[in-house]
């Protein structure tokens, strides 16, 4: 028997599900507990959100709180993986086309930022946005939290971000996919996807993609989107179990998809 219950919290649809339903009201307020301190430290659209200390330093080094810190890094990571696709970098300079006139300076990046333990130094002119790994991050936190201190199964999705941890129920996650159908989610995995509104044939329409966190999931979902059909092989390389379908409405998978279990 599962718990579930669905509200709404940092602007997102927040659902959470538990495999020990007595617990879902403890499991709730450690979720809500997580969303907000997340808020706290990473929203730049908050005037006292902790990231701006990071950016106001410019060029000189930042002790972050715990949390802001493992934010940080899990952006930094995402960055890595998808080669700068998915970058928590803002660059004064990020709007310079170096094709037109060569900036006196390399412009910053990813690369550029450097971080220890939960010490941070930014290059001067670079602002960090984690608006693009947050969410994921809270997802995966949250989940992992949840099963750890309640000692049950629990997902936890945040819009169309979700990751599972601790054990499943009976029958395995059954989790919907945003156009049609459903997939089984594996037990300590996470599942995103991304949609794009541009009718451009070379493009996909809706990607999803079913990784071990969420973070990587997300980030690999945000990445395939803006690949167009080179997208496939990409994922392939990373062995993702992904689900694409393009602007007419045709489905594409991944040689992992057909048995996300197994990856």
């Amino acid at each position: 028997m599962i718990g579930s219950n669905e509200w709404w919290e940092w602007g997102r649809q927040i659902a959470l599900a538990v495999t020990e339903p007595h617990a879902l009201h403890r499991a709730r307020m450690i979720v809500r507990g997580v969303v907000a301190e997340s808020e706290a430290v990473s929203d730049s659209r908050r005037g006292d959100a902790e990231i701006h200390s990071v950016n106001l330093a410019q060029g000189t080094p930042v002790t972050m709180s715990p949390r802001l810190a493992s934010m940080v890094r899990s952006a930094l990571w995402a960055a890595r993986m998808t080669g700068g696709a998915v970058t928590p970098v803002d660059s004064d300079d990020a709007s310079v086309d170096a094709g037109a006139i060569p900036p006196i300076h390399p412009i910053p990046t990813y690369r550029d930022v450097q971080i220890d333990g939960d010490v941070v130094l930014a290059p001067f002119g670079v602002s960090l946005e984690l608006g693009a790994t947050a969410v994921a991050d809270t997802v995966d936190y949250s989940a992992a939290l949840v099963a750890n201190l309640l000692e049950c199964g629990a997902l936890v999705r945040i819009g169309d971000v979700m990751a599972t941890a601790g054990h499943a129920p009976a029958g395995g996650w059954q989790v919907p996919l945003p156009d049609r159908g459903s997939v089984e989610l594996p037990a300590g995995s996470a599942m995103a996807s991304h949609t794009s509104d541009v009718a451009d044939p070379e493009r996909w329409r809706l990607v999803s993609v079913i990784a071990p966190d969420a973070v990587w999931a997300d980030a690999a979902a945000a990445t395939a989107l803006r690949r167009g059909i080179g997208a496939l092989s990409w994922l392939e390389q990373y062995d993702l179990p992904a689900r694409l379908v393009d602007t007419h409405g045709r489905v594409r998978t991944t040689t992992a998809w057909s048995d996300p279990k197994a990856a």
